[in-house]
């Protein structure tokens, strides 16, 4: 039986200045302009929120898959991330994805890939992405102070488990106050898997993609030593 494997993305929120997290559709807007530029582009379902978003990506050549012609479920403000989480089940449950890669729209390809692509992404975790430092503490259920600055970042999510999704959006209610990101739900996921946070050397062995790095943050000096296919531009790690 044949593996069903893909690259994802996801498009959800309206045009609004009013707050700055609802302002993050603009910046999509903006990465959106450069994806289309890109000459290194996979191809990619684009699941999307809003019947004008998912014609819009229609037109500009994308595979769209409409999740609800409203362009969003949750408050754009406390619950935003939780239209990623949704996508991330829909992909992997309704679609029926063995293995997915979800992309945000500022992780850009920086060259074709490998033909070990998903044969490499194979040999660690079934939960993947990249260790990032941020500047204030999420991770409140680490015995470590440390540690509670450490995040999977969301930006490239490798996933070859159907229980993951459901697994992320069960931690996600779980870490209250941290909604308004993705990454204190996945970071409780991986911890679950091994029992604790098991350090800096033990994520990258198990956890760290081999094909994706930060533009900044990371806290892995010898990153540039992967086959470096993808850079995800995240911000500042607040």
């Amino acid at each position: 039986m044949s593996i069903k494997r893909g690259f994802i993305r996801g498009l959800w929120g309206i045009n609004d200045k009013s707050h700055h997290i609802k302002e993050r559709k603009y910046r999509v807007d903006n990465n959106i302009g450069a994806i289309i530029k890109n000459n290194y582009n996979e191809t990619f379902v684009c699941y999307t929120y809003g019947k004008d978003s998912h014609e819009y990506m229609i037109k500009c050549g994308f595979n769209s898959i409409l999740i609800d012609n409203e362009p969003f479920k949750w408050d754009l403000i406390e619950n935003q991330y939780r239209h990623k989480l949704e996508i991330l089940r829909y992909a992997m449950e309704e679609d029926k994805y063995d293995e997915i890669v979800l992309l945000d729209w500022d992780c850009f390809p920086l060259k074709r890939l490998p033909s070990n692509f998903w044969e490499e992404l194979g040999k660690k975790g079934v939960m993947q992405a990249n260790l990032m430092k941020y500047r204030r503490p999420k991770c409140y259920w680490r015995e470590s102070k440390e540690a509670h600055h450490y995040l999977p970042n969301a930006g490239f999510l490798y996933i070859r488990d159907k229980s993951i999704p459901a697994k992320i959006i069960q931690a996600w209610e779980w870490v209250k106050n941290n909604k308004q990101s993705a990454e204190p739900a996945m970071a409780k996921v991986m911890d679950d898997m091994t029992d604790g946070w098991k350090g800096l050397e033990h994520y990258q062995t198990n956890f760290e993609p081999e094909f994706c790095k930060l533009a900044r943050k990371s806290p892995y000096p010898n990153s540039s030593k992967k086959d470096i296919c993808f850079q995800h531009n995240a911000g500042g790690g607040s």
